[in-house]
């Protein structure tokens, strides 16, 4: 049975969020080409995505830890409620379970409009690849 176009893939994050998630996806899918392990025969980091839910801003969260767990980086992304702007909010902190709005420490966002890394509407790959580049970045960085 077929789907209207417009609820396919439902499952409540804004489609420039979920634009940004498949791109990411296509960027660094099979893994973080630093963290390839030839003995295991697959990569080290497990980057972890969850859905991002504040109010009107639903999107994901991409968390990854340290290969020794001991540092996490997390980049919420979604569609800012006043701009429809590409929104990133990025921080470390651990967290057993799926990150929220609640994990962000207030220094990092103080409020609506405090955020890492914005993009503007439609720039959907340019976030992605900004994504990626952290992620990639805190792998090299976290594991020297």
């Amino acid at each position: 049975m077929s789907t209207e176009l417009g609820h396919y893939h439902s499952d409540g994050a804004n489609k420039q969020a979920q634009a940004v998630l498949a791109m990411l996806q296509y960027n660094i899918d099979d893994g973080i080409e630093s963290s390839w392990n030839s003995e295991f025969k697959r990569y080290d980091a497990s980057i972890k995505i969850a859905r991002w839910k504040n109010c009107r801003e639903q999107g994901y969260v991409v968390s990854l830890a340290s290969k020794n767990y001991a540092r996490q980086i997390n980049i919420a992304f979604f569609e800012h409620r006043n701009s429809d702007g590409i929104c990133a909010v990025k921080w470390e902190g651990r967290i057993l379970n799926s990150p929220t709005i609640n994990d962000i420490p207030q220094e990092v966002y103080a409020d609506k409009w405090d955020v890492s890394h914005s993009v503007d509407v439609g720039h959907i790959d340019e976030m992605a690849t900004w994504i990626a580049g952290e992620l990639i970045a805190f792998w090299k960085g976290a594991t020297q």
